[in-house]
């Protein structure tokens, strides 16, 4: 399996881990005789007595384990059964399921724990129609309702990602549905979060044993296996020796990584405060395990210090510091070993599956509101040949970026000599309906401000065929209220109509000699209805026809300028690109915007002329650098000397020393190189920002009717900024400049290049 590596915050996971401590008291303080899932008390082998290694609970410090493993290898120590909790069931199942401790060091390198604890899906793997939900932006987060009553989830991490690598290395692992059938018996330890009870899995599917076992309460949802809600175990047996004694343990090797608690000096950041907290957790039934060690076990205490229950990037140093730790316990393990006969049979019996296993067909299973047909049509995994799990992970997080299904789950299995991949896609557990707010501001500190404070309504699906209605509203010193019906046609929903109308009030200044001379405020209304054309995820063509009206109203100024009421109507062709991996600090990507427009009298406009408008941008990246040069231009085909045919340049990025939209004329343009460096992330939990320092370089200029175009008009300019990519938008804060000594400083949150 092939995985990106990446630095692994996963700092949200945190603060939803931290707020279940204090939901979850009663299954701490809990001790109870341990429910067992298909995990009867195993008989002790005659031989010799029977060796347990259990494994602790403790996150990213986890990876001490491989250690171990390693220097258990190199000893020749085969346990009789493994019990894991947490992320020691994960290296635990994986070792007893035939993984050799360097082939789980090099998956877990490669692992991108921020993607798998984040459940986002990449931009570029959603729906043209889904990447545009954050052309406007919005706080990601989303209020979801059941029925008419906000609905809030059982963990704030949906668990997609987690579940799909999960079924992955199952795929990739020994076959067994009795886990006593893995190369070494194997145990995973959950909780049942309904009665505080610990829970044994020893049979059924192998990832939906991991994954119960570390489902981290508030984090992730519970797990229901056999009618339990389960959840991480590390809140009733974190070092589970207890219950490795009650399947037949008579020798323990346990590896204890739970976070240790720290004194009250040593509480001085977020990171701290969370390790405290998961350590009160488990600090309980971790000492009263530890107390039925009996002599001739070996407790392992690797030397984690202050690597944190999260710090995925240092994994490898957990590593090292795990099997520094077993070697420094060799005389106590060695006469665990066994002999190099038995040893050399465990070898070659412990082997995953070598090849591929072949996949004949794939079989849906939907029940989410949205048709089979068009459930079908948007998955392409190839038949007839090895099952692809790389492809398989890539269309269902394909799939699950539609926003239409709940928790995507896939399941194989051979009948009959075929192999039949099974994708269930639920509905989700909450209604259609959704709400997300968002807030944007600019300020030049001169007078130039604007403020608005938006919110926006989706209703996901309307039918079968993945009809959507979406409703903005704002208010601020731009006033918007827009709605738009959005229904593909076919089950491939490659083609829709799309009707609409929005209603918007905004200001509008008039300047002259470098002052503002008068204020307007302008009410519009648009009624649109459009045709398109969606191209795979990269683009869409629409052509329509439009109908509206434009009021301006003087605010301040001379009576000279007067108020205007104009009609507008005629058709549009719209063309649109866009495959960049973000709005805010893209990358890499490209965005292409181009609109051509006729106003026509026979459509209710009281001027006909035609517009050419286009907007083009491309962003190019090397280590942390990134260029984004852009431009965009508007021509006027024919003469039109109306506020709708109007360009305007001036504010951040458009003109950097120049008021908003201080230059107004009948046609103009922009080009610019944006230029920014990532910077440390400041790791403040759900609120982590990624900081950016840039500059931009900047030419252009409007002009009339009878003004020429050439290089000696253009007016150049530039701005230096420091950036942030927050919860709530990109914020910027930025000197600009213009040649003719115009120079601003502005504060912006919410607006895009």
């Amino acid at each position: 399996m092939t995985a990106r590596r990446g630095a692994a915050g996963a700092l949200a996971l945190a603060v939803a881990a931290a707020l279940a401590a204090v939901f979850f008291p009663p299954v701490l303080a809990r001790e109870t005789q341990p429910k067992e899932i298909g995990a009867p008390v195993l008989d002790a082998p005659p031989a010799r007595p029977k060796l347990a290694l259990v494994l602790s609970g403790g996150g990213a410090r986890g990876a001490a384990h491989i250690g171990v493993l390693r220097v258990l290898e190199e000893l020749r120590i085969r346990p009789d059964l493994i019990v894991g909790t947490s992320m020691g069931s994960i290296v635990g199942g994986l070792y007893a399921a035939g993984w050799s401790p360097d082939e789980i060091e090099t998956l877990l390198a490669s692992i991108d724990w921020n993607e798998v604890f984040s459940d986002r899906v990449a931009r570029g793997d959603k729906s043209f129609r889904r990447k545009q939900d954050d052309e406007v932006y919005l706080i990601r987060a989303r209020l979801r309702f059941r029925g008419w009553k906000p609905y809030l989830p059982q963990g704030v991490i949906g668990g997609q990602r987690l579940e799909l690598l999960l079924k992955a290395l199952e795929f990739e692992s020994a076959p067994a549905e009795d886990f006593d059938d893995f190369p070494i018996p194997y145990r995973a330890v959950a909780a049942d979060v309904a009665t505080g009870e610990a829970v044994v899995l020893g049979r059924g599917s192998l990832a939906m044993a991991m994954r119960a076992s570390m489902s981290i309460p508030g984090a992730f949802p519970p797990v229901e296996i056999d009618g339990r809600l389960l959840v991480d175990g590390g809140a009733v047996a974190n070092l589970p020796i207890g219950i490795a004694r009650r399947l037949g343990a008579e020798r323990i090797v346990a590896v204890d990584i739970s976070s240790p608690l720290l004194t009250k000096e040593n509480l001085k950041s977020f990171v701290s405060v969370f390790d405290q907290v998961t350590g009160f957790l488990t600090v309980g039934n971790r000492t009263e395990d530890v107390k039925q060690l009996r002599p001739g076990d070996v407790l392992i205490v690797p030397a984690l210090g202050g690597l944190s229950f999260v710090d995925f990037t240092r994994s490898m140093e957990a590593v090292a510091i795990g099997e520094a730790a077993a070697r420094g316990a060799e005389d106590e393990l060695r006469p665990l070993g066994t002999s190099e006969a038995e040893w050399e049979g465990f070898l070659a019996g412990r082997g995953r599956p070598a090849e591929p296993v072949r996949l004949d067909e794939v079989r849906l299973v939907n029940t989410s509101r949205v048709s089979d047909e068009v459930v079908r049509l948007r998955i392409r995994i190839p038949t007839g040949g090895p099952l692809d799990e790389d492809v398989v992970l890539r269309e269902i997080v394909r799939l699950s970026g539609l926003d239409y299904f709940g928790l995507i789950q896939e399941d194989f299995e051979t009948s009959e000599g075929r192999g039949i991949l099974t994708l269930r896609t639920p509905d989700k557990p909450y209604s259609r309906n959704s709400l997300q707010f968002g807030i944007s501001s600019q300020n030049d500190f001169k007078g130039g401000a604007t403020h608005a404070l938006t919110v926006r309504h989706l209703f996901l699906a309307v039918n079968r065929r993945g009809g959507e209605w979406q409703n903005v509203g704002q208010i601020g010193n731009t006033g918007v209220f827009s709605t738009e019906f959005y229904q593909p046609i076919d089950s491939g929903m490659l083609w829709f109509l799309s009707p609409g109308a929005e209603y918007r009030e905004r200001n509008q200044s008039v300047w002259a000699d470098e002052e503002e001379v008068a204020d307007y405020r302008i009410e519009s209304t648009e009624l649109r209805l459009d045709l398109g054309r969606v191209f795979e995820r990269w683009g869409e063509i629409r052509v329509g026809g439009y109908w509206g009206n434009s009021k301006g109203k003087l605010r301040t100024g001379l009576p000279e300028f007067p108020d205007f009421d104009e009609r507008d109507g005629g058709l549009r062709l719209l063309f649109r690109v866009d495959t960049l991996d973000s709005t805010a600090f893209p990358r890499r990507g490209t965005i292409v915007w181009m609109r051509y427009s006729r106003a026509l009298e026979s459509m209710g406009s009281n001027v006909e002329f035609s517009q050419f408008r286009m907007t083009a941008g491309k962003a190019f990246s090397l280590g942390k650098s990134t260029i984004y040069p852009a431009f965009e231009l508007s021509t006027n085909l024919t003469p039109a000397a109306t506020l709708r045919a109007a360009y305007s340049l001036g504010g951040f990025l458009r003109l950097s020393g120049l008021g908003i939209q201080e230059l107004t004329n009948e046609r103009g343009g922009l080009g610019r190189i944006v230029y920014y460096r990532e910077l440390n992330r400041l790791s403040l939990g759900a609120l982590s920002s990624q900081l950016y320092v840039g500059c931009s370089l900047e030419a252009g200029n409007v002009y009339s009717e009878t003004e020429s175009v050439g290089w000696s008009s253009l007016r150049a300019g530039g701005s230096v900024f420091l950036g942030a990519e927050t919860v709530i938008g990109p914020a910027y804060l930025s000197w600009g400049f213009t040649e003719g000594g115009r120079a601003r400083t502005y504060l912006t949150i919410g607006e895009r290049f």
